[in-house]
């Protein structure tokens, strides 16, 4: 029997998956405001220090690819449960260890990402198979809500802890000691999976999926959309982090993660972003919304502190708006196997922010700040511009539009 709507049920299994997504996003972000820490202790390049968070994705990424499938055989919960045990036991052994090569970090890095692709790979289905429609709906809007409050609260606890307490080490200690609590939480209020027969584990099926949904130019369009679009939204405040730890702004670690706050304008375009779909369709969100992103691009030319945070907040607004609504492109226009296509999106907006670093170095490396506005604003436009060209509403979508 599925939870309904606020029963007592559906209030543990939300507050479970909402900690859970907690756990996820804490250990993935918080290392984004310690970038400058660790090119200067380890003397490494802006983009081998970016590696902290872009191998984390890259491992998310291949989590994701095989962690979907297999939760079919071995179930959602075990999946779930396993990933948030082992999340904050590696950033403990990170903060711990004190690796002399930078490298080892990287690799235990990718490896924890690998590890936090276990929520987002079956939290979705494990609600389905928990809740009736009318609870899932409202339960799927508070886990996204926490995965917006875990990406800006683990950047916080990353700079603000390094700062207070002296070392990033710490940073990854804090994080660890309080995921594990809330791990703690997860398994006391998580329900047991609905009774269900498990199948086997259907990897070849799954790349089969993946690689129907691959010649579908809809879905390719919108896997672009999110991927081209997040890499450059997350590898914008990555760079960012080291213009603001230099002169003339010289700030901490703890004030700069303060930047990431701006991630709340995105949280209020992203609940909006379905009201207006409704009435101008979706294509004309997604183009939008990266039309937002080319504007506050430019706006941060400007140089000035003030200018620099109302460019990222203008930039989490239309990200996030665009991302809410290519999402949802993948679901509309998948043809079948729409759980796999949603899954492909999430690889290619992952797999996005982990290449992008290295693709706008060379830019940084020649221009600073002004070549990864150059190299932002051609991406965007470029996409923007395939988006509108290759992006076709359906019948349904143009007479909701036209009203």
């Amino acid at each position: 029997m599925q939870y309904q709507q606020n029963s007592k049920g559906f209030w543990k299994v939300t507050a479970a998956v909402s900690a859970a997504s907690l756990v996820t996003f804490f250990n993935l972000y918080l290392v984004q405001p310690l970038l400058p820490m660790f090119a200067s202790e380890y003397q490494v390049s802006a983009l081998a220090a970016s590696a902290m968070l872009s191998a984390a994705m890259l491992g998310m990424a291949l989590g994701l690819l095989l962690l979907a499938s297999l939760s079919d055989a071995v179930g959602r919960r075990k999946i779930l449960l396993f990933s948030i045990a082992l999340v904050p036991c590696l950033s403990l052994l990170i903060g711990l260890a004190h690796p002399q090569s930078f490298y080892a970090i990287v690799a235990l890095r990718f490896l924890q990402g690998v590890c936090l692709a276990g929520v987002p790979a079956v939290v979705i289905a494990y609600l389905a198979e928990q809740l009736d429609p009318q609870a899932l709906i409202k339960a799927v809007g508070i886990f996204i809500a926490a995965n917006s409050l875990g990406g800006i609260g683990g950047r916080l606890l990353g700079g603000w802890s390094a700062d207070l307490l002296g070392s990033w080490q710490m940073s990854f200690m804090v994080v660890a000691l309080l995921s594990l609590f809330m791990a703690l939480a997860v398994v006391m209020l998580l329900p047991a999976e609905q009774a269900k027969t498990l199948g086997r584990w259907r990897l070849c099926q799954s790349l089969a999926n993946y690689k129907r949904h691959m010649r579908n130019p809809q879905l390719v369009c919108a896997y672009l959309v999110g991927g081209i679009g997040f890499g450059v939204f997350i590898n914008q405040f990555s760079y960012l982090t080291f213009i603001l730890a230099e002169a003339p702004f010289s700030l901490p670690a703890s004030l700069t993660s303060l930047l990431f706050l701006s991630y709340l304008g995105g949280t209020f375009t992203a609940s909006s972003a379905g009201r207006i779909a409704q009435r101008y369709g979706g294509k004309s969100c997604i183009v939008l919304g990266l039309l937002v992103m080319t504007i506050a691009s430019l706006l941060s030319l400007f140089g000035e502190l003030w200018m620099l945070l109302l460019a990222m907040v203008v930039s989490s607004m239309g990200f996030f708006f665009c991302h809410a609504q290519a999402s949802a492109w993948v679901n509309q226009h998948a043809t079948q196997a729409k759980a796999s296509a949603s899954a492909l999106y999430t690889i290619s907006y992952y797999i996005g922010a982990a290449s992008g670093g290295a693709l706008m170095q060379p830019f940084f490396a020649a221009w600073g700040w002004q070549g990864i506005v150059l190299v932002s604003v051609c991406s965007l436009s470029a996409v923007a511009f395939m988006a509108q060209r290759y992006l076709h509403a359906d019948e349904g979508e143009l007479k909701i539009a036209k009203v």
